[in-house]
């Protein structure tokens, strides 16, 4: 994301996305290509999906 006018691709935007998400969400994660599981620990799961629109 070095320049403005480069693509950014899914993959990259999921890797920032969950960088941000782990410093603030005490819970398990599993990482996809474009996507982010959330396990927490009260047994709730969650999938955020990355899509290029």
């Amino acid at each position: 994301m070095e320049k403005q006018n480069a693509n950014i691709s899914v993959k990259d935007l999921t890797e920032e996305i969950t960088l941000l998400i782990k410093g603030d969400i005490v819970a398990t994660y599993t990482e996809e290509e474009d996507a982010l599981q959330v396990h927490f620990l009260n047994g709730q799961h969650f999938r955020i999906t990355v899509a290029e629109m």
